[in-house]
């Protein structure tokens, strides 16, 4: 028979606190509504290994933490204390379990976020709020409590509004409230910076990641594995506000959809992925622009005065050298009727081509011959004159 020791994957000497870890992290897997078998199964050997430490008066001690990122294990333990309040008994030794019902009450307000609309999130924590003030004074702090435990945990739907309702409820932009929030305060001053810096990025950037966000917790289609490279960069810079609008196993889905592809499919995408710019901030990326902009206008102005001064060298040397550049004539435009009359009477003359060139006779006889093509062969008469 398996001892409740192995069943939370420990070894039999662990002490109570690493037992409370064991089985806040296995809960994170569990969804009591969907299969409470299996929770009845993780509650038995929770209550069993725990019963077990406290037979054989093992300290507890708490494990340091270097970030503020949640779900820490403070906050993990807290988080399985609260579920087994709301467990049922597992067997006539243990005592009939207290049921909280501001937990009960947060559990309902995770399965109702699940089923609303975003826009409607306000309101609806707004009632739940209005509920819990009619219980104990600690009701609704205690409530809170779990909330943030819920969002960091990512066991509740449409985080994003759920944590901008939340700032709004409970004041989390006043002076010195995340302070008393402890552990739970100093994540959300993380993620409210890195919300900060993300609203700093060009508007029509962000709104496609979103889109892939979106598109992503849907359905991890094909057309979303090249966008990988512009998200694993979106994750590194913004962990925890990532964490609202995206789970940890759709991102783990998506690098396991990348890595499988080939490598020179990869090599690709990475090339495709936006530049660096597009991960600055809209007014650094716009100055940014503004001076490759200005480094390119002189880069062309330079090009143009160093083919200027070329085409003078290259002018001059061939003057120098006796070459001439004969720029074309423009072809002379025809004569009109009455030019064409006005030619015929002058050639009609006995002097037509007294003291005239060769080149100059040979330009009368062209007009000559061109009026005698377009069918100028008499003078206009007065009214068709032009």
């Amino acid at each position: 028979m398996t001892s409740p020791f192995e069943a939370l994957g420990l070894p039999e000497h662990a002490d109570l606190v690493a037992v409370r870890r064991a089985y806040a992290t296995a809960l994170r897997r569990i969804d009591p509504a969907v299969d409470p078998e299996a929770f009845a199964q993780l509650r038995d050997a929770y209550e069993a290994a725990r019963r077990a430490c406290e037979s054989e008066q093992v300290t507890e001690t708490a494990a340091e933490v270097d970030t503020p990122a949640p779900p820490s294990e403070a906050v993990e333990e807290k988080a399985a204390e609260a579920d087994l309040e709301t467990a049922a008994p597992t067997g006539e030794e243990t005592p009939p379990p207290r049921v909280d019902p501001t937990v009960t009450l947060a559990w309902r307000f995770a399965a109702d976020v699940g089923a609303r609309r975003p826009e409607t999130i306000p309101h609806l924590l707004g009632e739940v709020l209005a509920e819990l003030r009619t219980q104990y004074i600690d009701a609704p702090g205690v409530f809170e409590e779990y909330l943030i435990d819920l969002i960091g945990l990512q066991r509740i739907g449409h985080r994003a509004a759920v944590f901008a309702a939340a700032e709004q409820q409970f004041h989390w932009h006043e002076v010195g409230r995340l302070a008393s929030l402890g552990q739970r305060g100093q994540w959300i001053e993380v993620v409210m910076a890195q919300r900060e810096a993300w609203l700093s990025l060009a508007e029509d950037r962000r709104r496609e990641w979103l889109a892939l966000f979106e598109r992503a917790e849907a359905h991890m289609d094909t057309s979303l594995v090249r966008h990988w490279p512009e998200i694993r960069k979106l994750n590194e810079r913004f962990p925890g506000w990532l964490s609202l609008h995206v789970s940890g196993e759709t991102l783990q889905a998506w690098r396991t959809a990348y890595e499988a592809q080939p490598t020179a499919t990869r090599d690709m995408y990475e090339k495709l992925a936006p530049t660096e710019q597009a991960y600055l901030p809209a007014h650094l990326a716009a100055a940014r622009e503004k001076a490759n902009s200005r480094r390119s206008s002189r880069a062309v102005a330079f090009f143009l005065l160093a083919l200027f001064v070329g085409i003078v060298h290259l002018i001059g040397n061939l003057h120098s050298s006796g070459y001439s550049l004969a720029l074309p004539t423009s072809a002379p435009l025809p004569d009109t009727p009455r030019q064409c009359a006005e030619l015929y009477a002058a050639l009609d003359r006995p002097d037509a081509f007294a003291a005239k060139s060769d080149d100059e006779i040979g330009l009368l006889k062209s007009r000559a011959n061109a009026c005698a093509r377009r069918g100028h062969w008499h003078a206009p008469t007065a009214a068709g004159t032009p």
